[in-house]
Parts: structure tokens; C-alpha cells; sequence
């Protein structure tokens, strides 16, 4: 089995190799949305998850760590971006038979309205432009400390027309008592095509540790090579607060995403809530002159 896994790992470093080979080339992809951080943990985390994904989210963080899920757990997120733009995130993980659990997905982004004009400047109604994508994943643990995963994805982008694309995530999870790694390659297709015109996927390589330190804390950093501009780093901590009848949670990041962009940003902090099998979470992110966002989500775990 470890065998097997430094034979996937070798493979998705060559990905890495060739994304960073390509990171100094900056460009205009479509699907931009699949950058976006799908919940509100990696967001206060400063998106430092791909060693130490949780939950039904693994699908779209490190299809991998759907592995580790032992009981069905349902999760949704909302992020309220700028102006009218909202950001929803839904997904369920069901466990399978032979250490393997399935998981699927959805992810909605709306723009809201806008006023159309037509050639002439004229009026002609308004647009409602959305992206959209649905995610079928799955993960198996090679052994007790290895797992590997995969997903396919759906995307949908409408503007005044509709283009479609597909893509595919791969991820190795490696976890460990003093460090966890994983690694992987997200969004990898050929595109989408707008009447005539092709636009590529962001495709993106992550490399991430997860360090825990003294049982209450979690250390977590990203190194991340997208294939449409320059490497980032992110990184993030996690600290439980454990209490008689429930657990909370405390975090806090920062990546380089956006280092180019005037004022504050990169700083994200936020809290999580745990009880029984409910989890609450909340985070805000800066984002230089566009302000900040806010991140809710909910997750539901049908069992123990």
C-alpha cells in the first residue's frame, strides 16, 4: 500500500512541477469561483486545509480526506462577498463498504442583476449571471495512514450565453502523529468555450502540512502553484476550546492570494462550535479595497 501511494504522490508532483513551470504566466481563466474558499473553517484558516481537510468538505479541499469520514455527514456554506454576490456551497459524504466513502456536491455563485444594453445603448432587460458546478467525489484509505481520492466536477457558467466544461481533482492524504501532508491537483480540464472562444480552468496544485502541537492545537500551510499566475503561500492555525457539553474552536490565517491588492489583505480569522453532532462555523476575510467577506456554515453528522 505505501508503495502505491509514493507511486500517486510521484504523479502529482510531476502535476506541481508542470503548474509551476507555468505559474509565471498570468492569464484570464473562466470559473473563477472554484478559487473560492467552499467554507467558513478553511476560510478562517487562511484556505491551509490540504493536509487536514474535515468532513464532507474534503471534496472539494482534498477529495482524499473523504476517506476519513466514518459516519453520512451533510454540510452547507454561505459566503456574502461584495455588492449582491453570494456563494453557496452544499455537500454530503456517505461512507461505503471497504474503507471507501463517496461524496457529492454542489457549489452556486450569484452575481445578481444587471442592466442589459444593446448595441445601440439601448435597454434590453437584464442579466443574471451565475457559475455553478456539481461534484461527484470518492476516497479510500490505502491503510490506516494513507488515503487517496479523486472527483469529477460539472461546470456551468451563464453570462448572456452558457458555457459547460468538466474537470477532475486528485489528492493524496498522508496523516501522521507529529505531521499530516496531502497533496492536490484541482480543476484540471480543458475549459470552457463561450460562443467561439475557449477560456481555461483554474487550474491549481497544493502541497500542504498540518502540524499538531501540544493535542488542542493545529498548524496548517499551503503552498499552492495555479496555472494562470504566481505561487502563494497560505497558511493558518486552529486551537479547540474543550468544554463539558461542547467544543469551540478558534482560527486564524493568512495567504499571499491577493498581495498585489491595495489596502488590507489576506487576514482571515473566525470560530467554530461543536455539539453533539452539530457544528456551526463563522469566519471573515479582508480583501484589500474590496472589503471584507463573511463565511457561515453549518455541518450534520448522522451518527457518532
Amino acid at each position: 500500500m505505501k508503495k502505491n501511494a509514493r507511486i500517486i504522490l510521484t504523479l502529482l508532483l510531476c502535476a506541481a512541477a508542470r503548474a509551476g513551470n507555468c505559474a509565471n504566466v498570468a492569464g484570464t481563466g473562466a470559473a473563477a469561483f472554484l478559487k473560492l474558499p467552499v467554507d467558513a473553517r478553511s476560510a478562517g484558516m487562511g484556505e491551509a486545509v490540504a493536509a487536514g481537510p474535515r468532513g464532507a468538505m474534503a471534496l472539494f479541499q482534498n477529495p482524499a480526506g473523504l476517506a476519513e469520514n466514518t459516519v453520512p455527514e451533510i454540510a452547507f456554506s454561505h459566503a456574502l462577498l461584495m455588492e449582491d454576490i453570494s456563494y453557496e456551497v452544499m455537500c454530503l459524504a456517505v461512507p461505503l463498504h471497504g474503507n471507501s466513502v463517496i461524496g457529492v456536491g454542489a457549489q452556486y455563485l450569484r452575481y445578481g442583476s444587471f442592466a442589459s444594453l444593446d448595441n445601440n445603448g439601448v435597454p434590453a432587460g437584464s442579466l443574471s449571471p451565475r457559475d455553478s458546478a456539481f461534484v461527484l467525489g470518492y476516497g479510500l484509505k490505502l491503510d490506516e495512514d494513507v488515503m487517496v481520492g479523486g472527483a469529477v466536477k460539472s461546470i456551468s457558467s451563464k453570462i448572456s450565453g452558457t458555457a459547460s466544461g468538466a474537470a477532475m481533482d486528485l489528492g493524496l492524504l498522508i496523516t501522521g502523529d507529529e505531521v499530516s501532508a496531502g497533496i492536490t491537483a484541482q480543476n484540471m480540464g480543458k475549459g470552457l468555450k463561450f460562443d467561439k472562444e475557449s477560456s481555461p480552468l483554474p487550474v491549481n496544485v497544493k502541497l500542504g502540512v498540518m502540524i499538531p502541537y501540544q493535542e488542542k492545537w493545529h498548524w496548517a500551510a499551503d503552498f499552492n502553484f495555479p496555472k494562470d499566475g504566481p505561487a502563494w503561500l497560505a497558511a493558518g492555525a486552529e486551537y479547540a476550546f474543550v468544554l463539558k457539553a461542547a467544543t469551540l474552536f478558534g482560527r486564524a490565517g493568512y495567504n499571499t492570494a491577493a498581495v498585489d491588492t491595495k489596502s488590507v489583505n489576506g487576514i482571515s480569522a473566525g470560530f467554530g462550535f461543536v455539539r453533539k453532532g452539530l457544528t456551526v462555523d463563522y469566519a471573515f476575510r479582508t480583501m484589500g479595497v474590496l472589503g471584507s467577506t463573511h463565511h457561515l456554515g453549518f455541518t450534520y453528522r448522522l451518527g457518532k
